[in-house]
């Protein structure tokens, strides 16, 4: 089994000023379906695709990227990691095609300072959309928590949220637009799945060399 990490578009409606990515609203480049597809048919193996952005939730062609995926009969599981603004328009949607093609999907929905600031509801939000699907079998909600190191209060409404148990709370990484920031460690994937590829937004890949492929979107319009 692998992991194909894909980022589909360094577009995004944050701004975040620590993104990873260097996605911002003022990039435009969307990945197309010629490049989504050759990266699904270079390999054999069975697979678990993660889709990345920016947001992929603003991506045109979300939906039939997954059809194609599932249509090869060797997607095993979606993730789709989002900043989660446009969730509730996306919910019900994701949730017929996990029920009507019976495939295991993750929503990661991303909590850190500065989806925080524009929103202070966010982890309400994230605790409704979890509560809505709590009890559809392979159909998740986690929560990636990023922090600063002096973000405890966000870590302390997630506490009095009851969310802890779907978090995976960590300190924000020394790359991407916070490459300077030394304080912070440099990233790693942790190691659950026996391979994994991670791609940029043009459909390069990376292998598993994070920092080079935040380098190279850097440049990406």
């Amino acid at each position: 089994m692998i992991r194909q990490y894909i980022n589909i578009t360094n577009n995004c409606n944050a701004n975040c000023e620590f993104c990873c990515m260097w996605s911002d609203s003022n990039k435009h480049r969307f990945m197309t379906f010629d490049e989504f597809k050759k990266i699904i048919d270079s390999k054999e193996d069975d697979f678990e695709l993660q889709l990345e952005g920016g947001e992929p939730l603003l991506h045109n062609n979300l939906y039939l990227f997954m059809e194609y995926a599932r249509s090869t009969n060797r997607c095993k599981k979606i993730i789709i990691l989002t900043n989660g603004i446009l969730l509730n328009k996306h919910l019900e949607r994701l949730v017929l095609f996990h029920k009507y093609y019976k495939i295991p999907m993750v929503i990661k929905v991303s909590i850190n300072y500065w989806l925080y600031n524009m929103d202070n509801e966010i982890i309400d939000k994230a605790r409704n959309y979890y509560l809505a699907t709590e009890f559809i079998d392979g159909f998740d909600i986690l929560l990636n928590v990023r922090l600063r190191h002096d973000d405890n209060f966000i870590k302390e409404e997630i506490e009095k949220q009851n969310l802890t148990d779907i978090s995976n709370i960590f300190y924000l990484q020394s790359y991407g637009k916070f490459e300077n920031e030394l304080e912070y460690d440099k990233p790693v994937i942790v190691e659950n799945i026996d391979n994994w590829f991670i791609y940029a937004c043009d459909g390069k890949c990376f292998f598993k060399d994070l920092i080079a492929r935040s380098n190279y979107e850097k440049v990406l319009k």
